[in-house]
């Protein structure tokens, strides 16, 4: 009786260090995922096509993002008439607490309109690349 009672002693305890451990160490690399373009701060509406007067939102959910990881966006003009392409802004976002946010969202507005082109912003985590973004103006 001594040995069953042990025995199943033992498979508990096993069981509750296999879930401990896969809490604890499954949680996978820190990443940007699910990357979009948007018409709104939160991702709610993508989009790859905007107008002259539009306010361009990137949208990217993090995953295993710890505190003080920094998230860029740099904002490109690639080709439009009679404007040299090149990076338009950069931005940073540094993640204060990974519990409270499980988004990170870049605007980038014009007070003069966009000109008709196309464009693209390149997302990063921790200053290695994570995304490109293509989009147009029409």
């Amino acid at each position: 009786m001594r040995s069953k009672k042990l025995s199943i002693l033992l498979a508990v305890l096993a069981l509750v260090i296999s879930t401990l451990a896969c809490s604890f160490g499954s949680g996978g690399e820190p990443s940007l995922t699910n990357p979009r373009m948007s018409t709104d701060s939160d991702g709610n509406n993508p989009t790859t096509v905007y107008s002259t007067n539009d306010t361009f939102y990137a949208v990217a959910d993090l995953d295993n993002v710890e505190t003080g990881s920094v998230v860029d966006a740099t904002w490109y003009l690639v080709s439009a008439e009679e404007y040299d392409p090149g990076e338009i802004e950069s931005s940073s976002v540094t993640i204060e607490d990974e519990n409270t946010v499980n988004y990170v969202s870049f605007e980038l507005t014009s007070t003069d309109g966009w000109p008709v082109g196309e464009y693209k912003v390149e997302l990063y985590l921790n200053a290695v690349l994570a995304h490109t973004l293509n989009f147009s103006v029409q």
